[in-house]
């Protein structure tokens, strides 16, 4: 299947592509110049039944932009739509946002027809869903207006409006403008792991030797100092730490105590609010690492079993098993951890709702403070996404799945603290925290949100420095360990230029 974009008036071709992703992840699509497109558009010709074209314009017709969309499957007419810009608001006043939003809809409309599908965030294809409400709020919008942008302009459900009001009530806690500012929180990556899970992109190494390691260390080491004296310097107080990658615990306790020491330094670790350290893959964890931990302070950590059903657990390349997850928890548990987190996947290939609704009945009975359910992204170069012939949206399943999710974590006394998307995911659904009253993860929360400065230290991080309300700017790592290493300075010296 082809579709074949004719745009006249404007050239939203990232924006296009990505509102024709909602629904198919598979289906070859060809963007026409202006040029193409004035040529083509008048001319009826036989195109081929598996090829679409999808004509979008832009015009200013009495003082209003109007966004039109036209789908035909050789000449037929299929489906068309109309917006104009007086039908819609927006959270803040932005005309390019505008214009760009007229012609999504009227695209939106047309497509959603054609693959008979009501995706839950609508035309949305952004991150951060919540945030649009922040925004909202900051530029005086009421509560009814916001719920109206929701569902109007950006065709959110109900059930997810709900879903995301209830989310924002927690994080509305964490939403303090002045404090935002005065604080950051430190990111420390480990890009190593035991195995690579199949739908993984992140970067990581597997296999690697002690002294490649150890040699690594002793880099991240000079850039945690050095990032920490910057923030000191700017009078930033540190909020949160997370350590993440990667799989951290494939760390011994030496290489543990390693990386907090630069730490220590110049923080006592038990006045920092919230330290988090992913411990996700059991077979990594011993009770001397957990025990390390603790004398470091941490006060979060997870555990991570992605699915209890064994078959799904080999197919992975997770080299572990179920019983495996519920061994090291209840050791954390004996440890005196009093906050895990446990990551869930929907959409796991071979799944349906009978094993996601094992998985949950399975972890939400060890009740963790926090349950993290991921809907299943095609990273572009994960193992999965290069092996499949086909990338299924599943957009029936992953309701079901989110279905089954919600109600056992709303009976079990969870509630959603934190939401985000990602690109090519099944059922364009979400990624979604739950947390037991009062233990949200704080971490999970700024980052989200972008309410505050994130620095971070380690190769393929990426640290986003505040510098207004509404505004960062992000700073990238290199991704090999030799650029890591051979030029720290460079990465350094963007860090400085911001924390000025």
């Amino acid at each position: 299947m082809k579709l074949i974009y004719y745009f006249w008036g404007h050239n939203y071709e990232y924006e296009c592509r990505n509102a024709l992703r909602i629904f198919d992840l598979n289906i070859d699509c060809e963007i026409k110049t202006a040029e193409e497109t004035a040529t083509e558009i008048e001319e009826t010709y036989d195109i081929g039944d598996d090829i679409l074209r999808l004509i979008s314009t832009l015009s200013e017709e009495d003082g209003d932009e109007v966004g039109r969309a036209s789908l035909y499957c050789n000449d037929k007419l299929l489906f068309e739509s109309e917006y104009k810009g007086n039908e819609i608001i927006l959270e803040c006043e932005n005309n390019k946002k505008l214009r760009k939003t007229v012609v999504v809809k009227a695209i939106h409309q047309v497509l959603k027809r054609y693959y008979n599908v009501t995706p839950d965030y609508g035309i949305l294809t952004g991150v951060r869903v919540v945030k649009i409400m922040i925004t909202a709020r900051r530029h005086h919008k009421t509560d009814e207006e916001i719920t109206r942008i929701l569902r109007e302009t950006y065709e959110v459900t109900d059930e997810k409006i709900k879903f995301l009001w209830d989310i924002l009530k927690i994080e509305e806690y964490y939403i303090n403008e002045e404090q935002n500012n005065n604080n950051y929180n430190l990111y420390i990556g480990i890009p190593f792991c035991p195995s690579k899970c199949i739908y993984c992109s992140f970067t990581s190494f597997v296999g690697c030797r002690e002294d490649i390691i150890n040699d690594y260390l002793e880099s991240l080491v000079y850039e945690t100092e050095q990032t920490i004296k910057m923030a000191i310097e700017k009078g930033l107080n540190l909020n949160t730490i997370y350590v993440g990658g990667g799989t951290p615990s494939i760390l011994s306790e030496k290489q543990i105590n390693i990386i907090f020491a630069p730490i220590k330094k110049y923080y006592d670790l038990s006045e920092i609010k919230e330290i988090t350290f992913e411990a996700g893959r059991p077979d990594t964890l011993t009770e001397e690492k957990l025990l390390c931990l603790k004398e470091n302070s941490v006060n979060r950590i997870s555990i991570n079993p992605q699915t209890m059903n064994e078959k799904t657990l080999l197919a992975m390349e997770r080299n572990h098993t179920a019983a495996d997850i519920m061994l090291k928890y209840e050791m954390a548990k004996k440890i005196g951890f009093d906050c895990i987190n446990m990551d869930i996947i929907l959409g796991l290939p071979g799944e349906d709702e009978s094993d996601v609704k094992r998985t949950i009945s399975q972890v939400a009975a060890l009740r963790p403070e926090n349950i993290t359910v991921h809907a299943l992204a095609y990273k572009k170069k994960s193992e999965l996404t290069r092996e499949s012939e086909k990338l299924y949206k599943d957009y029936d399943l992953i309701g079901k799945m989110n279905d089954v999710v919600h109600r056992w974590c709303t009976e079990a006394g969870y509630n959603p603290y934190y939401m985000y998307r990602q690109k090519n995911i099944k059922g364009n659904s979400e990624n979604a925290g739950f947390t037991l009253p009062g233990r949200e993860g704080i971490y999970n929360i700024v980052i989200t949100e972008e309410l505050e400065s994130i620095l971070a230290c380690g190769l393929g991080a990426s640290s986003k420095i505040k510098i207004s309300s509404d505004r960062h700017i992000p700073v990238h790592n290199f991704k090999s360990l030799e650029e890591y290493k051979g030029r720290m300075n460079e990465i350094l010296d963007k860090k400085k230029e911001l924390l000025k």
